[in-house]
């Protein structure tokens, strides 16, 4: 999806959030509305790190104003950190002591989990196109070694 997309997507499902909240909903609705806001402000983020990441060798590269692209990077970062600081203030008003504090912890350890499965996945590639590489060059050193076995047994004329 386009950034503008998403940004009207997350607004809308925070002013859910302050609506709810404001009519005094239970905790699942608001949580529920909640989770969709972290799901389309996840994907702003990505889309501003897709952004920032170098792009592949084959794509051919085309490129915006660097000022119009810097403001709408900046403008979605600053909205994005207003709303963050807004749902903290809803949870410090309205919910349990602490509970923002253990959102964030859960929230890091979520993230950390995240990082370390990537991490473990990018070595298990590793590791298999290390292995595939070097069984394919033995079977190709085997079947030269066969080959120079099998001309040598038949000019010796055995």
């Amino acid at each position: 999806m386009d950034p503008i997309t998403l940004m009207a997507a997350a607004s809308a499902a925070f002013k859910g959030v302050q609506t709810l909240v404001e009519h005094g909903r239970e905790v699942e609705d608001v949580f529920a509305q909640l989770s969709k806001w972290a799901a389309y402000t996840s994907d702003l983020k990505a889309w501003c790190q897709a952004e920032e990441a170098k792009p592949s060798i084959f794509k051919k590269l085309s490129f915006k104003d660097s000022t119009e692209e810097a403001l709408s990077t900046m403008a979605i970062r600053m909205k994005i950190a207003q709303q963050e600081k807004d749902i903290r203030e809803m949870f410090q008003w309205y919910g349990p002591p602490n509970a923002y504090e253990d959102f964030i912890k859960e929230r890091r350890k979520i993230e950390a989990e995240r990082k370390r499965l990537i991490h473990d996945q990018m070595l298990r590639r590793k590791a298999f196109v290390y292995n595939f590489t070097m069984s394919v060059l033995i079977g190709l050193c085997l079947g030269i070694l066969a080959w120079m076995f099998i001309t040598f047994y038949k000019l010796a004329g055995f």
